[in-house]
């Protein structure tokens, strides 16, 4: 994965959890598919994917699973993990940047997620979920690996499928 896709793959993956969160805390009908609408979407400078999709179902005990992925010109982009909104860490398999969150829950509409490397806080993405359901909102920022910070925003829509 390149270092230009990273904090795209820190956004999707909060979108993930958040709706894992979102499900977890009752709000069944976060659980679907949510496809990237890139045109609203701000990537800092860097390119932006071709598409992005999340799928999240719900598992035993109140978790949910997240599977995203993106499309770039250069490639795919493909990881998933399983969380609720209690503050613990959860894993996160198959993205080389972070490999744990912990996922907070402030108010009904909105998720604060904390993307850790190794044990280090690597970003923070805050998701703001629409009233009706529909839109939601990522907005993270961080540290790459390299040292340079980044920021952006992601909107994704409801999917049909």
């Amino acid at each position: 994965m390149k270092r230009g896709m990273f904090w795209r793959a820190l956004l999707g993956a909060a979108l993930g959890l958040t709706l894992c969160a979102a499900h977890a805390a009752g709000k069944d009908s976060l659980v679907g598919n949510w496809d990237l609408d890139v045109g609203k979407s701000t990537f800092g400078g860097r390119a932006a994917p071709k598409s992005g999709h999340v799928s999240v179902t719900a598992v035993k005990g109140g978790a949910m699973k997240a599977v995203v992925d993106y499309q770039y010109a250069s490639g795919t982009i493909h990881y998933e993990y399983t969380g609720k909104a209690d503050g613990n860490d959860a894993p996160v398999t198959g993205n080389t940047y972070f490999d744990s969150v912990t996922v907070i829950q402030p108010d009904k509409h909105t998720l604060i997620r904390t993307e850790r490397r190794g044990g280090k806080v690597v970003g923070i993405t805050t998701i703001e979920v629409s009233k009706d359901g529909k839109t939601m909102t990522g907005m993270g920022k961080g540290t790459l690996p390299d040292g340079r910070q980044f920021s952006g925003s992601t909107v994704w829509m409801r999917a049909k499928k």
